[in-house]
């Protein structure tokens, strides 16, 4: 069986974003780039026009990406989000908590958990954060975010695996 050549996020962008999405969404391929943290992008072979992405770190992944037509979806693991940072940025995290709603046979159920301060009940145990459409002040967050992960451990170790 022949290995299919992985697309690079930056086509994948080009492909399927227009305007200030599309411009957001390279500058941010390009900073990944940049700091050595080159997205795995795949197509699922159900879909069309649609592609996953996780940022790779060391031994697991930092977030998950979802690439649609004119959209984009960040998605961080469950884990332990607490510490000092700006407002601005604790105020992104928290309004962007994923409360479960037990989305798939496999669900491992919600979680009542504490993000950067502030108590959630029945948050998703598996993808905790997610943030559709950011604009580029969001995208800064996210930013953030992923070096933020880079240092905390994941609940889930097998999820975030490298298969």
């Amino acid at each position: 069986m022949s290995e299919q050549k992985q697309p690079l996020m930056e086509d994948v962008i080009l492909e399927i974003f227009d305007g200030e999405l599309k411009e957001t969404a390279l500058e941010f391929a390009a900073c990944l780039h940049a700091n050595g943290l080159t997205p795995k992008v795949w197509r699922p072979e159900w879909v069309q026009n649609n592609y996953c992405s996780r940022i790779p770190y060391e031994e697991r992944y930092l977030c998950k990406i979802q690439l649609e037509p004119n959209k984009w979806t960040f998605t961080f693991f469950f884990g332990d989000y607490s510490g000092e940072f700006d407002e601005g940025f604790i105020t992104a995290v928290q309004e962007n908590v994923k409360i479960c709603t037990s989305c798939h046979d496999s669900c491992t159920s919600g979680m009542d958990t504490m993000i950067f301060g502030k108590e959630y009940k029945n948050a998703c145990s598996q993808l905790t954060i997610e943030f559709a459409n950011p604009d580029s002040n969001t995208v800064e967050h996210i930013k953030s975010l992923i070096e933020y992960s880079k240092k905390i451990e994941p609940l889930h170790e097998a999820f975030f695996a490298y298969n």
